[in-house]
């Protein structure tokens, strides 16, 4: 699948997967493209965790069990590691570990799997705290994401996007955008 089909495919697919084994090779794979997201000053904060099975989701399931994750047959966990900031500098958590998310969902939808970002259940500290000791992750680690990964059980709900025209501009913001290029035509 090519880029451009990538990005037209993925949608946060927020209903049950089946029960289909995800290949490690997939799952390597994903890793490999989240790791190979751009990071704020090469610092390369990222740090994944491939769950690959259900025996390795169920515990940090029952700290967050939404339904994806009930069902989910693999998962990538996302975590930075803040000791890599030196302090006083510029911190690129956020901004690492959102690249390396939306790179490992482009590759599973390249893959005909579906994923959510998965970070809202995380955002309660004591959640999280939690959630790392699962993973084995210290004090140093925040976990971000969970992405769950595996096929569809079901068509999946896709929500619509506002038009290219109300969004992309040229110049200035009031100069709504045209297309020039039916090569655009492919999202």
């Amino acid at each position: 699948m090519n880029f451009f089909n990538a990005v037209e495919k993925r949608y946060s697919h927020k209903e049950r997967f089946l029960p289909d084994e995800v290949p490690p090779g997939v799952l390597e794979s994903i890793a490999t493209a989240g790791i190979k997201a751009p990071t704020g000053a090469n610092r390369q904060l990222v740090h994944l965790v491939i769950l690959p099975d259900r025996s390795a989701i169920d515990p940090l399931c029952a700290l967050a069990p939404t339904s994806g994750m009930l069902t989910t047959p693999a998962a990538i966990a996302v975590l930075t590691d803040n000791r890599l900031t030196p302090k006083g500098h510029v911190n690129f958590e956020k901004e690492d570990y959102s690249a390396a998310v939306t790179q490992m969902l482009l590759a599973a939808t390249a893959f005909g799997y579906t994923s959510l970002w998965l970070d809202s259940p995380y955002w309660d500290p004591e959640v999280n705290k939690k959630a790392c000791a699962v993973l084995g992750a210290d004090e140093h680690y925040h976990l971000w994401a969970v992405l769950p990964i595996g096929l569809p059980d079901g068509s999946g709900t896709r929500r619509e996007k506002f038009p290219y025209e109300s969004r992309v501009f040229y110049r200035r913001f009031d100069a709504p955008a045209k297309r020039h290029s039916d090569e655009m035509d492919v999202i």
